[in-house]
């Protein structure tokens, strides 16, 4: 019983996560369109491809356990280059925000995969 809802509570944080992330990809896909940068495309696609991933996450996550891992991975790499990106136009603060969320995004993976063990671990 509380294995089910740990896995349960641990499935609606990720899910959160992924629509989070997209969101903001996708405020910042709009924010470059504004700008008339082409990049924008880029940025609107992996916004709508986590969208989709969390609107689709159980169904993904019982073929592919290790999918998370691989999103926030790419979750994380997109927050740095769009840190980048602010660093570049010459903007003080925002990057540091968004270092920040690359590196929780980073360290989910950890903290994930290291759950993942253990309640695999408990499940045999």
């Amino acid at each position: 019983m509380a294995f089910n809802k740990l896995k349960e509570k641990r499935n609606k944080l990720k899910k959160f996560a992924h629509i989070f992330a997209g969101l903001v990809i996708l405020i910042h896909s709009y924010e470059r369109y504004e700008n008339g940068h082409s990049t924008y495309l880029f940025f609107a696609f992996a916004g709508f491809v986590f969208l989709t991933v969390a609107i689709f996450h159980h169904q993904i996550e019982n073929k592919y356990p290790k999918i998370d891992s691989v999103f926030f991975l790419i979750e994380g790499l997109l927050s740095f280059i769009v840190s980048y990106e602010y660093f570049h136009v010459g903007k003080k603060i925002i990057p540091f925000l968004y270092i920040f969320a690359g590196l929780l995004q980073i360290f989910s993976i950890y903290l994930f995969s290291k759950k993942l063990t253990k309640l695999n671990k408990i499940k045999e």
